[in-house]
């Protein structure tokens, strides 16, 4: 499978429109676990003095609600962490688009806050080796409470590679639905097209030209900006249907190669070339970003989008519950993966979407500093409290649901209120995708029947096709320092000659020059670390579940 860099990747966010989406004991030994000394473990932090400590931590795009009265120091949700850790938080919770350089600007001051919450792994890591961060493994063997939400496996997954230390205890993934692909609108395709699904990328085209002759001002198809990723979600669908995302890469032969130099690239641009010519691809792709397309998306008839299985469900209630009289009318879909995929592609396994790593670039972190270690780790542990995982995702009886005949019923209004679907967020164990009996019992009664049903009937087509592909990404692979510094260079300069082939600034030839003068500058930097790292591990990969070693 053609799959993008997951250290490539920007804050993994919950969409804005799409869903948006017991006590604690530890510690007590007065040496830093760090150092060598393993917490003592079973004291009640309750019978300890309640101490003030700092934490700073990433929203995830869930900003609280209502911002200007919600105190991130004192609201229903971190209190309960509070009580059972015995202490007095003070947390700095920056803007969602301010993460990345607040988190940037505080890991290179060195002043640190006592527990950390970032999605950022790799500089994390970096700083932890020059003895930022402690290692939590001595915590983590002594914390049946954590270890309840976050595996063995897990934990593995999240070492660092380079110092064999374990300095976050990872956000858990392994709970939502599996699996992706295309995200359309379904009543788009009952429209114009008879609800017959496409079955190749030419009825995809085809379909895309018969909405825009039915309706002029309509944006068929369009992108949005994430980060460094000019073609991420509508601009990735015939990317990514040709199995060569731009920011990925492919094992094949067991040799690694980036997607770019692929023939199955350059088919993808030459198309994307036309559609662009013919007005069905979005003038202002270039430009797109989350706000502008969010609006078209709503707006404009975008068609599709190439999105993960747990997204669509949260969609379409938010659709039907924010949206206006006409939105409401909108019908989401996953569409069943191509009858028959281009003639160029080599095998289509690499245009399919693989199981995600049960583990999110999430992470709750330890600084070195810290006041306290074992009352910062009680911290963390009630963080894996049942008692905040229920009041996350089901809240009160009686305010947010009822129950019947034994079973929790939503009351809609209040269990998706804006005033409490922000506390996601602080789900740093749990991870965004746990609770779903909770989710998936509301988004039923906000969507209804037989569409709630229809809609996870398609999900469970892209589940069985992840599950046959196994693991999507690399596990435990830290790029190097040296890559990690040029990664953003290397592809906006993606960005840049596939821009310019698409609008046909220049031409395929051109094109193709391009292509070659960015393999000869990048490929042997950014792969061939990866290539020796998968060459030395394919027992230990094949035991976690990375089928692809053997591609």
């Amino acid at each position: 499978m053609s799959k993008t860099n997951r250290k490539w990747m920007s804050a993994i966010a919950v969409m804005a429109l799409a869903g948006m989406v017991v006590s604690a004991c530890s510690g007590g030994g007065s040496k830093n676990p760090g150092e060598g000394q393993a917490p003592s473990g079973g004291d009640n932090p309750k019978a300890k003095e309640k101490i003030e400590l700092s934490m700073f931590y990433n929203n995830s795009g869930l900003e609280h609600y209502p911002l200007d009265t919600t105190d991130p120091s004192n609201n229903p949700y971190i209190n309960i962490v509070e009580k059972i850790a015995n202490v007095d938080l003070k947390v700095e919770v920056p803007p969602y688009k301010d993460f990345q350089t607040k988190f940037n600007l505080l890991l290179s001051s060195g002043k640190l806050p006592d527990i950390l919450h970032t999605n950022y792994p790799d500089p994390t890591y970096k700083a932890a080796r020059d003895g930022a961060f402690i290692d939590l493994k001595p915590y983590y063997d002594k914390s049946p409470i954590v270890q309840k939400v976050v595996t063995p496996q897990m934990m593995e997954l999240a070492k660092d590679p380079v110092s064999g230390k374990y300095w976050r205890i990872p956000m858990a993934y392994d709970k939502g639905p599996q699996g992706g692909g295309i995200y359309a609108r379904y009543d788009l395709v009952e429209k114009y097209n008879g609800g017959k699904w496409p079955g190749t990328v030419e009825e995809w085209v085809d379909l895309l030209r018969k909405i825009k002759k039915a309706e002029p001002d309509s944006i068929p198809m369009s992108t949005r900006i994430v980060g460094d990723q000019l073609f991420a979600y509508g601009g990735a669908v015939f990317f990514n249907l040709y199995g060569a995302n731009p920011y990925g890469y492919r094992i094949q032969g067991g040799k690694v190669t980036p997607n770019v130099v692929l023939p199955e690239y350059r088919a993808a641009v030459e198309l994307m070339r036309s559609l662009y010519a013919e007005g069905l691809f979005d003038k202002e792709f270039a430009t797109t970003d989350s706000t502008k397309w969010f609006t078209k998306w709503a707006n404009n008839n975008v068609l599709f989008q190439w999105n993960s299985a747990d997204q669509i469900l949260p969609g379409q209630a938010s659709i039907m519950t924010t949206g206006t009289d006409v939105q409401k009318k909108y019908v989401y879909m996953f569409a069943p993966p191509l009858t028959k995929y281009p003639s160029v592609l080599k095998d289509q396994k690499y245009a399919t979407v693989g199981l995600g790593n049960p583990i999110q670039t999430h992470g709750l972190y330890i600084s070195a500093s810290a006041k306290d270690k074992d009352r910062a780790w009680d911290v963390i542990e009630a963080f894996a409290a049942d008692e905040l995982k229920e009041t996350i995702f089901w809240g009160k009886e009686g305010e947010t649901y009822t129950v019947k005949d034994g079973k929790k019923v939503p009351i809609p209004e209040k269990l998706g209120a804006k005033e409490r679907t922000w506390a996601r967020h602080l789900a740093f164990l749990f991870g965004f995708t746990d609770g779903q009996d909770a989710q998936q019992a509301l988004y039923e009664l906000q969507i209804g029947n037989p569409l709630f049903t229809k809609i996870k009937d398609s999900m469970t087509v892209l589940q069985k096709e992840a599950e046959k592909v196994g693991l999507g990404s690399l596990p435990m692979y830290a790029e190097p320092d040296d890559v990690l510094k040029k990664n953003s260079e290397m592809m906006q300069a993606i960005n840049k000659f596939t821009t310019e082939a698409i609008m046909a600034r220049i031409s395929m030839e051109q094109f193709d020059q391009e292509v070659k003068a960015w393999e000869q500058k990048y490929r042997a930097l950014k792969y061939d670390p990866m290539q020796k790292y998968i060459d030395a591990n394919k027992e230990k990969l094949r035991s976690l579940g990375y089928k692809m070693v053997d591609w």
